[in-house]
């Protein structure tokens, strides 16, 4: 959970975003009457949040057979029985994860998650080398990293971070991701000459926002 504060908001509010629970608060709130707030709203919190955790594309419970989405495209979580340890690896719309002596929800996890990564640092790392040739725009430092709010950030000093669950959704809206933020160096706001500046090499741009709403 993630508290929110700020001085302009008198009211509680909750808000759920790819699985995860954040409760707008006041600057100045009783943590007692927080809690009470949240325990009136549990029915609705967890209905959500397990919505939220579908829609993400993401693992929860690490199982085998678990229904997950990479590159926007449905994939399973497969654990293979086997002698001899493999990294994991995706074929045929499966993620193959070797288990030989350790089947704990946090071995498979970190075996899942390590994989999920690392595609995603690739295809980021893969999208930013062909747009920063077409562009010409090139940011001081780029970091895939896990985001809460937001799927994108630009400094003011030209460094680019990328939320590594983009790489939930296909590799287009990958490439708008990117485009998004690299715009930022040249345009910190969202101005009429942002937007042309991403839908000059992003054309589909508001239909590929739009997906990952």
């Amino acid at each position: 959970m993630i508290l929110d504060r700020s001085a302009n908001r008198r009211k509680f509010a909750l808000a759920i975003n790819e699985g995860r629970l954040t409760v707008r608060v006041p600057a100045r709130f009783d943590p007692e009457e927080v809690k009470r707030f949240i325990e009136q709203n549990l029915d609705w919190i967890h209905k959500n949040l397990e919505l939220s955790a579908q829609k993400s594309g993401l693992p929860r419970s690490f199982e085998d057979g678990e229904q997950i989405r990479l590159l926007g495209e449905p994939a399973v979580i497969r654990l293979v029985n086997t002698d001899s340890y493999f990294s994991p690896r995706l074929e045929n719309g499966e993620l193959k994860v070797a288990v030989y002596n350790d089947r704990s929800r946090e071995y498979v996890s970190r075996q899942v998650m390590g994989f999920i990564t690392s595609l995603a640092g690739s295809e980021i790392s893969g999208s930013m080398k062909r747009l920063t040739a077409m562009t010409g725009l090139y940011p001081k430092k780029v970091t895939v990293k896990d985001m809460n709010a937001s799927w994108g950030r630009c400094s003011s000093t030209g460094n680019i971070s990328i939320n590594y669950k983009v790489v939930t959704f296909s590799k287009r809206h990958i490439d708008y991701v990117c485009m998004h933020e690299l715009a930022h160096l040249v345009h910190m706001d969202h101005s009429a000459q942002f937007w042309a500046l991403v839908e000059k090499y992003i054309p589909d741009w508001k239909q590929l926002r739009r997906g990952m709403r």
